[in-house]
């Protein structure tokens, strides 16, 4: 956790020289779990890949509480590298 609702992910190598977009996707919602109450676990995720991630710089992860209710709560994850948005 880098702040409240920040998070650094760590890259794999890949012979490609970009990041996979599964670990994007799967460190995503680590992020958005890292915000919930402990036990309360994902019912499902959309994303969009918007940009491919270059395997040489962090990845962070920004969570926005969007929702959070009795009877379920919703993030928005936002995964950037500098200015640029991967998804």
């Amino acid at each position: 956790e880098v702040d409240k609702d920040v998070y650094r992910g760590v890259t794999q190598r890949t012979p490609w020289g970009r990041i996979f977009g599964g670990q994007v996707v799967s460190q995503a919602l680590m992020a958005a779990g890292r915000t919930m109450p402990k036990g309360v676990l994902a019912h499902s995720l959309h994303c969009y890949f918007l940009r491919p991630g270059d395997i040489n710089m962090p990845v962070i992860y920004r969570v926005e509480r969007v929702r959070d209710g009795r009877s379920y709560s919703s993030r928005r994850v936002e995964a950037r590298q500098g200015e640029r948005v991967l998804l």
